[in-house]
């Protein structure tokens, strides 16, 4: 059987100490989306941008705009409440989004409910992650903080883009790690986290996937129901090929630890979205 249990990393509690996910040291990427009105702002060149660091402003490479080929982590709930036409409808737009990658990008299935399993690793065929994906079946509770803390651990390429493409149907009911280390450990890593959420009107929202959203500068997208699912994992995708990648080398004096980040515009107007920050690990650390 093909799919690994995560049981080393989710079965021992809480998460002891700090979390180990660093940006690289040597160079800093920075993936930004501007809109103007919902609109995303195509066109634009490194002298649009101000990247201050701490304050500071930063010296910046020139913009990539869906050029860095992408590494999609999809990452599903898979819990009873997802059985049905919920199930069907979750597996097509899975089907789209990853027949929206191009040549070259790669894919992961990961699936939850109340264990977390990785059903597909991160490859190149796309096929074989579409193949994992129609024999996913629903059972159990929902294990959503424990899945994003195990995707996050996921080996990935400094030279690529990482979108993890979380969905959940419901409210967490089983994890054992605590949602605040795992927004820690998000902040800390590379990835961007798009959250994809079915709630109807009226019913309680999973606070952890906005703020996940948040913390590592994606989106939550929301569906009022199983019909428009396709719709929102089309958006995410058109969300991560309208980013352009802002990368700058920082001072090799920096101290190590939390660097906060603040992208604005020069002399163009829209709305500008990106991670609040990054950590910067000690020379020689892993």
């Amino acid at each position: 059987m093909k799919a690994l249990l995560f049981a080393s990393v989710l079965a021992v509690g809480p998460l002891q100490g700090t979390p180990v996910f660093r940006a690289e040291v040597g160079l800093v990427r920075v993936e930004v989306l501007v809109t103007r009105g919902g609109t995303p702002v195509r066109g634009l060149a490194a002298a649009d941008f101000e990247l201050r660091e701490d304050g500071v402003p930063q010296p910046l490479a020139p913009v990539l705009e869906e050029e860095t080929p992408v590494d999609a982590l999809l990452v599903l709930d898979l819990s009873a409440s997802v059985r049905g036409t919920k199930l069907e409808a979750l597996k097509a737009a899975g089907r789209a989004f990853l027949d929206g990658l191009r040549d070259g990008e790669r894919a992961a299935l990961l699936a939850f409910d109340q264990e977390v399993r990785l059903v597909e690793p991160l490859i190149a065929e796309l096929p074989a992650v579409r193949h994992a994906l129609d024999g996913a079946s629903a059972r159990g509770r929902t294990a959503l903080v424990d899945a994003v803390y195990a995707a996050l651990r996921l080996p990935g390429a400094p030279d690529r883009r990482t979108a993890l493409v979380v969905f959940s149907d419901g409210l967490d009911n089983v994890s054992w790690l605590a949602p605040s280390d795992v927004l820690e450990a998000a902040r800390r890593s590379n990835a961007i986290v798009y959250a994809v959420a079915v709630r109807a009107t009226g019913e309680p929202r999973e606070r952890f996937l906005g703020d996940l959203a948040r913390a590592t500068g994606g989106g939550l997208f929301e569906a009022s129901s199983e019909r428009h699912l396709r719709d929102r994992f089309l958006d995410v995708l058109a969300d991560v090929r309208a980013r352009y990648v802002l990368s700058y080398t920082p001072h090799a004096e920096g101290r190590p630890g939390w660097h906060t980040l603040a992208v604005r515009l020069r002399r163009r107007k829209g709305d500008v979205l990106a991670r609040p920050g990054y950590w910067r690990s000690a020379p020689g650390a892993r």
